[in-house]
């Protein structure tokens, strides 16, 4: 199967899930001539260690992650962390309006299942507002919060994409000391376990929600 596409949404509820779920893809997506927007709803800011960093941190951390992957339609919104569930019709407008005003052809969002609230509702509404068969959905896995993805779509990745992943994910200095999940080491396993899934060392994990489909010659 190939993953071919004109523009790709990325929806994010908060800035680093993303880089943890598809830095890859979006790599290979953007060298394809893929044109990528990402869409992120919180930088977290109620969250920030304020005793070393700006309240206001992880919208540049998240800035610098979206150069090192290539992506140059980046949109930040400021949804308070942890508060999701109580607006997700605000949550709903948002994807809706940017499904408006662009053609995309493939999403990629957060797991139904995720325990996260925050993720879950992102995940829900995504779902809602795709659901008119507009473009393929695949879900994505973040660290700690998917116990039980089931994933039934793998992508490859090069040891080149493995790097730029994680330094991406690099960017987000104000997490690293302060999450176990931000290690380089951790971050390769994860890779390494689904890469035999792709008959390969390293590969991303998804799964199919919603599938578009041409039938075509060879």
């Amino acid at each position: 199967m190939k993953i071919q596409s004109k523009h790709a949404l990325f929806l994010s509820a908060h800035a680093d899930d993303a880089e943890f779920g598809c830095g890859g893809i979006i790599q290979k997506l953007i060298a394809a001539g893929t044109k990528v927007t990402s869409l992120v709803f919180s930088i977290a800011e109620e969250a920030a260690d304020t005793t070393k960093y700006p309240r206001n941190i992880r919208k540049s951390e998240c800035e610098d992650a979206a150069k090192v992957l290539g992506i140059e339609d980046l949109r930040i919104l400021t949804f308070p962390v942890r508060t999701f569930p109580s607006r997700r019709q605000e949550i709903l407008q948002a994807i809706v309006d940017i499904r408006k005003e662009n053609e995309f052809d493939l999403v990629l969002t957060h797991w139904p299942n995720d325990i996260h609230q925050d993720h879950q509702i992102v995940a829900i509404e995504s779902l809602r507002a795709f659901k008119g068969g507009e473009a393929t959905v695949m879900s994505y896995e973040v660290p700690l919060d998917c116990l039980s993805f089931s994933p039934n779509v793998f992508v490859p990745l090069t040891e080149k994409e493995v790097d730029r992943k994680i330094e991406a994910i690099w960017c987000y200095q104000s997490e690293v000391a302060r999450r176990s999940y931000f290690s380089k080491d951790m971050i390769r396993s994860a890779l390494g376990y689904r890469g035999p899934f792709a008959q390969t060392v390293y590969a991303e994990a998804f799964e199919l929600k919603i599938l578009v489909a041409n039938v075509e010659s060879y």
